[in-house]
């Protein structure tokens, strides 16, 4: 049964493990519902992961009771509790002040709708990351996507932050800029100083990890099967991105594919498409004037 949580420089720490070296930190967001963790909580319970670790759940923007039902689906198991107040700096401001805050070698960082898919999924990570000197971070999932004209130039190569395993050491060496807005985390994750790029500066290599343990470089990461290709079979953490590429019709995921792998997708843009139809029909729903 996890220990009464206790107060340790503004943390509640709930059955810390003895020096553990690997944080599974996975972030709760108040205002998305209790599904989500649910089904991550779920996954997590149901994937079979041998490498020892401490589960680290960041509760994010809760104040006194509202965690009551989290707690309730948490009694018995195990682990470590950390409390972000306000629910700004979407994902990244969170995983950057436990990464700062906590002290352990790795840190692997789940957002509010990951799903784990397999079996093994942290020793893939792991093994990926520290069985190679070249290795600066392993991500479940890259894009080549330029999204926006403040990005890099595509082929634009990113890991994306829906999961992925970094080194202490390495992320303390990252510069975060404030995460005030969705384009901000963009900036963080694609943009010309992400991430990715900045970990690239330090002469190590981001790389992709699919549900095989293989590692893939940049120049593989299409091949690999986890984002936007080959029915993403490799995929090991799936999100809300990936699971809308898996229920897209062939126009939507053949669209999808170009955005991420050949920086040509079609003119008729799928989602504008829908958008339309849902325009058109509002339109011919409205109450007639008399």
């Amino acid at each position: 049964m996890a220990e009464k949580a206790v107060e340790a420089g503004g943390l509640r720490l709930d059955g810390r493990m003895k020096s553990p070296s690997i944080a599974v930190t996975h972030l709760i967001r108040k205002s998305n519902g209790i599904s989500p963790f649910k089904t991550f909580f779920d996954s997590y319970r149901q994937h079979h992961e041998p490498l020892k670790h401490d589960l680290v759940l960041i509760f994010k923007d809760f104040g006194p009771g509202d965690d009551i039902d989290y707690l309730s689906l948490l009694e018995d198991f195990q682990y470590v509790r950390y409390d972000y107040p306000g629910d700004g700096g979407l994902d990244l401001d969170p995983y950057r002040e436990a990464g700062q805050t906590l002290d352990y070698d790795y840190f692997c960082f789940l957002n509010s709708f990951s799903v784990i898919e397999c079996d093994n999924w942290l020793s893939h990570f792991y093994n990926g990351l520290a069985k190679s000197n070249k290795a600066g971070i392993i991500g479940a999932s890259g894009s080549w996507e330029s999204s926006s004209e403040t990005d890099p130039p595509f082929p634009n190569p990113h890991l994306r932050t829906n999961g992925f395993l970094i080194a202490k050491d390495v992320l303390r060496q990252i510069e975060f800029i404030p995460i005030n807005t969705k384009d901000d985390a963009r900036m963080m994750e694609s943009g010309d100083q992400s991430i990715t790029r900045q970990i690239m500066e330090m002469g190590k290599s981001p790389y992709v990890v699919d549900r095989d343990g293989v590692c893939w470089n940049i120049e593989e990461w299409p091949k690999s099967s986890t984002f936007r290709n080959g029915n993403q079979s490799g995929l090991i953490i799936s999100d809300n991105r990936t699971r809308a590429f898996d229920s897209g019709d062939s126009w939507t995921q053949e669209y999808l594919y170009d955005l991420a792998w050949t920086g040509k997708p079609s003119n008729a843009n799928p989602f504008k498409r829908h958008q339309l139809k849902h325009r058109i029909r509002r339109f011919f729903q409205k109450p007639r004037q008399r």
